[in-house]
């Protein structure tokens, strides 16, 4: 059985995942992208984390860390170094995610991406001043968004 044929035939009911169709599109547009990366998502958001680990991993990365707070990213930080940390900005009470990423860049230089449910152009000054090169995105999270700025990490990361 293909993999088109074992998609059309997966119980959708079940809760888990449907397998994966993989076509040399999805590999051309993730060329460059090391998948063996630590990723480190900072967001407070059970629910909005687990979202973006699920997007993660379909795009194929598989070791991930989350964090629910500032702090609790720059102590995960230290025991391991992310290769790109997406963050929140608004945190809830301690340090925010702007802060917090701000910290772990300046001891591992990972790419960062933040995400926000607020208005992108009066995050944007923030951002540029305390992470530079950083990407910015609006929730909800879309794959195809996360995706781009993910490759644009990466890439711009190598071009340094």
């Amino acid at each position: 059985m293909d993999q088109l044929e074992t998609a059309a035939r997966y119980d959708f009911a079940s809760g888990h995942n449907p397998p994966s169709i993989g076509n040399a599109c999805d590999a051309r547009r993730m060329l460059g992208v090391p998948l063996d990366a630590h990723l480190l998502v900072i967001e407070d958001d059970a629910m909005i984390a687990w979202m973006v680990e699920s997007l993660l991993e379909d795009l194929g990365f598989s070791s991930i860390s989350l964090a629910a707070s500032g702090e609790d990213a720059v102590a995960a930080a230290l025991v391991r170094a992310p290769g790109l940390i997406i963050s929140d900005i608004h945190l809830g009470s301690g340090m925010d995610g702007v802060t917090a990423a701000a910290t772990i860049v300046s001891a591992c230089s990972a790419p960062v991406i933040f995400i926000t449910g607020y208005s992108i152009a009066q995050a944007r000054p923030r951002v540029e001043a305390a992470v530079q090169g950083a990407s910015l995105l609006r929730k909800p999270i879309q794959s195809a968004e996360l995706e781009t700025a993910i490759v644009h990490a990466f890439s711009a990361r190598g071009a340094h």
